[in-house]
């Protein structure tokens, strides 16, 4: 069946400057008189895909750090590859309202006197790792980039190039939160969260119970976050989608990740392949 000429909105109307595949919302109403078969494929809903982190700046105080490579790649990859669920980011609208009578018979005229934007927090929940580096990295962040606990000062403020300065850019990143449409090409909404740093590095907490298994650490960590929602966001995180090649990026075309026989397995002289082999060696003839 032939879809209806006009079946996406296109950049006009309230969509004016955004290209996205939206539904045309005169079509795919079925809560009327009846349904309309013909016009079945605009019911189609809106399901928002999991957000895309993308680092755009990590804290200054690395640069000043031993091996200041690895702290940056710990940042990034942190948020870009290990958080298993990231959480708080809003950009709803609310209408603050006054009213007034209208008339003697209870009835109210409502003004409205504010518009707010929802405030965004930021929660990542991961999975601690063996040794227990996130909850060990995040530490030293908080005690070098922000305060120690007995000093009350950064210990960056210990080393012999330290702070000049503990502005906010010192001790926080910058991060990019995408959301993508269905297809991963096309940036739906994003924010940028500006200001994110650690509100702590998680529990640490020692027990005892042998009457009970033990259990996977998961570690979920709240950040202060300043974030930005618009257009101007939105633009951004559309280039940063276009930067990424997706041509040939299929995970089932990759090369297996073991491609030989380790050497040890294959000194041993009796498994499957030598089995059938010795047939081989040992048939009668060569009668087919």
């Amino acid at each position: 069946m032939a879809r209806q000429t006009d079946i996406l909105l296109g950049a006009t109307a309230w969509s004016n400057g955004n290209d996205n595949p939206q539904l045309n919302p005169m079509y795919g109403g079925q809560f009327g008189w009846a349904t309309n078969p013909a016009e079945w494929i605009s019911a189609q809903g809106y399901v928002p895909r999991n957000l895309i982190p993308i680092v755009l700046e990590t804290p200054t105080f690395f640069k000043h750090m031993p091996n200041p490579t690895s702290w940056v790649m710990a940042w990034k990859i942190f948020f870009e590859k290990h958080a298993r669920v990231i959480e708080g980011l809003k950009a709803g609208l609310t209408v603050e309202t006054a009213t007034h009578a209208f008339g003697g018979a209870g009835e109210v005229f409502h003004e409205f006197v504010d518009v707010k934007r929802e405030q965004s927090t930021l929660s990542v929940t991961t999975n601690e790792k063996y040794g227990n580096v996130w909850q060990n990295f995040w530490e030293r962040v908080i005690l070098y980039g922000m305060m120690d606990p007995e000093t009350k000062t950064p210990l960056t403020a210990t080393l012999e190039e330290g702070p000049a300065d503990n502005l906010a850019d010192w001790y926080s990143g910058t991060i990019i939160f995408i959301e993508p449409d269905p297809t991963g090409k096309r940036c739906q909404r994003a924010w940028i969260g500006a200001n994110i740093f650690p509100q702590s590095n998680g529990p640490v907490e020692g027990k005892m119970d042998k009457t009970s298994a033990l259990s996977v650490k998961e570690l979920s960590l709240d950040f202060s976050i300043t974030a930005f929602y618009g257009h101007g966001t939105r633009a951004l995180g559309q280039e940063l989608l276009d930067g990424i090649t997706k041509t040939w990026t299929n995970p089932q075309l990759r090369k297996s990740f073991i491609e030989e026989v380790t050497a040890d397995v294959a000194a041993v002289a009796k498994g499957y392949r030598e089995s059938q082999e010795s047939i081989a060696t040992n048939r009668v003839g060569d009668i087919v």
